[in-house]
This record gives structure tokens, sequence and C-alpha cells, in this order.
């Protein structure tokens, strides 16, 4: 191996105690690497100074006792939105806690979107650059990962690489000048431009970058004199450890689930259709997760007591749910470039075995790992009669899905595997 030192140091703001699909990437890498040859240690911010949407305090299962964790202050923006926004937490992913969105809040977004750039967790950069320089002088460290979002994470990146000439590995895992929610900041042409700039030095400074999110191309028609040979497609997974005694069962009434966050922006019209077409059928729809509440009005106008709404749960109760499931839903945001979205969740509804129901985007990313995997079908958002046939039919003949050996390619610790020997070769 030519690297002086195994060890790496990740920065990431999302880490435990917090929540949520965006910690579990890091989280599980962190936790398998050492398999493969390489220490990692985190630097993080102090849950005391840091906003998180969702506590998940059993995630801490996955932590080594050994491994080095270090917090720090930070500087934080929030404060400012939400006394503009008049709300009591920072926004979900998507704005799915805000609803219809009041004068204020879309005030205090705009304010987000133009005078925070590249985001309103900002205020990291100088405490986290200040506290990796320390661990790198002291350590010896030759390798740098930072995490994104918060895409500010990438700023210190930057600073490291210009001070220390380190390796460096710059992981988006979601869009950053694509993210599914920029229309609702607002944004005005100059702020739009400063992102690209910022996202733009990004790329050109790094060693690597990981994408979660398949946009390689996108990226190299908006930044052409980037290599596409430091681009790598490294996406989310599930961990075996988590399904691990748990075993999928068959509920007595159908039931439909989705699990995370249903923002405005994903369209639920054409499946309301279809389940109005199944009267006879004796589902329920279920979410567990934060869902806008313009959705949950009208879900409830329209499906009554056959729908249900569970608020945010520990990952491993999340999994419980999947593999009580009849059927899981997923829906893409109707956003530019639907078709390269990837959500992290697919990955373990591929592992429970469950038929999965896709709405968006039929012939993107997300439906080809589906249609690979034999595993669910896509389609359109307003195809009603489509989603009614899928659904009458799973649900009338519930059977295993998905072949378990594509299946096993997106495993944590495989996936871990591949990180590693990116790791060696940058």
């Amino acid at each position: 191996m030519s690297m002086k030192n195994k060890k790496v140091l990740i920065l990431t703001y999302y880490w435990h105690p917090s929540g949520g699909p965006g910690v579990q990437r890091w989280l599980k890498f962190v936790k398998y690497l050492p398999s493969f040859g390489i220490t990692p240690a985190v630097l993080t911010v102090k849950p005391e100074c840091a906003e998180y949407p969702v506590i998940d305090e059993s995630l801490g299962t996955d932590l080594a006792a050994d491994l080095e964790i270090y917090r720090t202050d930070c500087k934080g923006m929030y404060d400012l939105y939400k006394k503009i926004a008049r709300v009591k937490t920072a926004p979900y992913s998507g704005f799915a806690n805000e609803g219809n969105p009041t004068l204020l809040q879309k005030a205090a977004r705009f304010i987000r979107g133009n005078f925070f750039l590249p985001d309103a967790r900002r205020g990291w950069v100088k405490y986290a650059f200040r506290e990796s320089c320390r661990i790198i002088e002291q350590q010896d460290i030759a390798t740098v990962i930072t995490t994104g979002p918060p895409h500010s994470t990438h700023l210190t990146g930057c600073k490291l690489k210009r001070k220390y000439g380190i390796r460096w590995i710059a992981d988006f895992r979601d869009p950053w000048t694509n993210i599914q929610y920029k229309s609702f900041l607002y944004q005005t042409g100059w702020a739009r431009k400063k992102d690209l700039e910022y996202e733009r030095q990004v790329l050109r400074l790094c060693d690597v970058l990981l994408l979660a999110v398949d946009e390689r191309a996108r990226l190299q028609k908006i930044h052409p004199d980037i290599s596409p040979d430091k681009m790598l497609f490294v996406p989310n997974g599930y961990d075996e450890e988590d399904f691990a005694g748990k075993t999928p069962q068959n509920p007595l009434h159908p039931l439909i689930t989705y699990t995370g966050t249903i923002a405005a922006n994903y369209p639920l019209d054409g499946l309301l259709q279809a389940l109005a077409q199944l009267a006879d059928l004796p589902f329920t729809l279920r979410f567990v997760g934060k869902v806008d509440e313009k959705t949950q009005a009208a879900c409830r106008q329209r499906l009554g007591n056959r729908v249900e709404f569970i608020p945010f749960v520990p990952h491993g109760k999340s999994i419980d749910y999947l593999m009580s499931s009849s059927v899981l839903l997923l829906v893409n945001a109707r956003v530019e470039g639907v078709q390269f979205l990837l959500h992290g969740k697919i990955f373990e509804y591929l592992a429970s075995g469950k038929p999965i129901l896709l709405l968006g985007a039929p012939e993107g990313k997300s439906a080809q790992i589906i249609r690979e995997a034999g595993a669910g079908q896509a389609f359109d958002y307003n195809d009603a009669d489509g989603i009614s046939r899928f659904l009458s039919e799973q649900c009338a003949h519930p059977a295993p899905h998905a072949h378990p050996e594509y299946v096993r390619r997106f495993s944590r610790k495989q996936l871990a595997q591949t990180l590693a020997q990116i790791i060696e070769n940058v």
C-alpha cells in the first residue's frame, strides 16, 4: 500500500446522534472500513451546537468502542432562519416540515438561498479546518474525506488541500447545484452562479469525487474542464446485519408502506386515483417519517381511515415496517434531473424482498435498478391504471421479489471494500 498512513479523517456534519440516511452512509462505511485495512477517524460537530432535523440514538450501536471521534463547536446560522420563519426546528429535507410556506417562511428561504452560500451550515468551516489541521499534523494523516450535504463541508477540504496538498476525497451524498429542493430557495441568478463556482472549485481541487447519485453526465456537461476520471459512482446500500433475524411477514390485509420524507414536490395524485379504483381491496397506505402537511390532508381527504401516518422511528424499527408490508412505495420528487435520482432507501427496500412500486421517471436510475433486480415496477406519476393493476396483482399474490445475488452487490460491507480500494489508489 502506497499510503504512508492507513488512517483517514472523515469530516461529516451529520453524525450520531443525528438520524436519517445521510448519517447511515458514512456510519456504515466507518463500521466496515477496518475490515479492509483502513482506520477511520471522524470529525464532526458537538451535538449541542448542531442542527439535526431528527435524532436516532440507536445508530450508535454500529460504532466501534475504539473509534476516534472529534467534535467541535459550530457557529449556527439556523437560529436566524427559525426566528424569521417562526419555526422551532431546522427544515427537513425538501422543507417537508413547513407545509404551505407562509410569507415569513418564504422570506427565510430566500435569505437561506441567497445569503447563506453554499448553505446555512457553513459556520462550521473555520472550526472544522482548525481541528483538522491539528489532527493531520499530530497524526500524520495523508487522506481526508469530506461528505455533504451540507456541501459547505467541502470548503474545508479545499482549504486543507491548499495548505497540505493532502489526498482529498469529496463525497456528494446528494447533488449540490441540482438538489431536489433547489426551487424552494428562490435563488437569484447571482446566487446560482456563486453556487456553481463553489461546486467547480471542489471538483477541480479534489482528487476523487464520490457520487451517491450518478450525475456524472450532468456534472461533465456543466463543468467540462473537470476530468470525468475523478468522478466515481458509489451508491448507498443496506447492511446485512440490520436484517439478521428479521423474517418477511405477509399482513392479513394489504399494506403499502413508504418510509422517509415526503415533500410538496412528491406527486401522489396518480397513486391516490389508483387506490380509489381499488375500493374493494381492504388496503392501508402507511407513511413512516415526515410528510408534508398538504400531502397529509390530500391523503386523508381521499382515503379516510385507510391512510396511516407514523412519525420518525429508529432505523431498526423502520426495517420492521418494511418486513411487515405487502408493497413498498418509492416516490421520486418532480424536479429537473429526476431520472438521476437514487434514494438511499431503495437498497433496504430491495433487501426486504418485498415488491417495490416506484412513481416517477420510469426510465430513470432507480427504475433501472428495480427492473434489473426483478423487484417491482416503475410508473409515471399519473399512470393510475398501471399503478392500480400492479397493486392489485401484488396484493392478491404475495411472493418474494428481487434477485439475491443482484441485491448483494449493494451490501454496505461490499461497498466499503470498494471504498477502501479507492482510498488506496488516490
